[in-house]
């Protein structure tokens, strides 16, 4: 597998996932509403609301205070509606309408101080599971060559659509389904591939 300027075979992505998957109970249940993609978008997903500003708390956003008021007043119902909850990065090639409308909402989000580009990652991830990477220090340490917002989702959207990632990629859910009912990982089978490449990004970099 080709993840940004890292490189991994499914066998060693499966054992990162299992670890992931034991340490971050609380994430996958929470966050990323596992088992079942439970809330997807969460409950108003052309706003945001308290409870999702609560879920990303789980996953480590380190919101101020200052943050909530000005997250909570952001007018962004016409961008969200724009995007369907189920919209996928895979489709959302760089320069059309969905890459557009994905960038637009990025822009509603930005330039408020101290809201940075972590934080914002894990609340859209949150509202558009399938078209939002989770993006961390590490992510962009695999992704070397990418910077924040456009060029890094148009980087993702590559080693989405790249064919032999989606081979392994398409493994490695088969193999997480079949993981035994008392493994974490097996939770992991439901999430969205996009989900499983920014965990798998963000542990290689940690690893560097």
């Amino acid at each position: 597998m080709n993840i940004g300027t890292r490189k991994i075979v499914v066998d060693e992505a499966i054992a990162q996932l299992r670890l992931y998957a034991e340490t971050n109970g609380a994430v996958l249940q929470y966050y990323d509403g596992l088992p079942g993609m439970t809330c997807v978008g969460g409950s108003d997903p052309n706003q945001v609301t308290l409870e999702d500003l609560a879920r990303t708390m789980v996953i480590g956003s380190d919101l101020r205070a200052l943050d909530i008021p000005w997250l909570l007043e952001v007018e962004a119902e016409k961008e969200f509606a724009a995007i369907p909850v189920d919209a996928r990065l895979e489709d959302a090639k760089p320069g059309s309408d969905l890459f557009e409308a994905a960038m637009a909402l990025d822009e509603r989000f930005t330039g408020h101080r101290g809201f940075g580009q972590a934080k914002k990652s894990k609340l859209l991830h949150l509202k558009r599971p399938f078209l939002y990477p989770v993006s961390d220090s590490f992510i962009r340490m695999t992704y070397t060559n990418a910077a924040a917002g456009a060029e890094l989702l148009a980087a993702m959207h590559r080693d989405l659509v790249n064919p032999a990632n989606v081979r392994d990629f398409k493994l490695l859910q088969v193999r997480l389904i079949a993981e035994p009912q008392t493994s974490a990982a097996r939770l992991l089978g439901e999430a969205p591939t996009l989900r499983l490449l920014d965990i798998l990004a963000s542990l290689l970099g940690e690893a560097k």
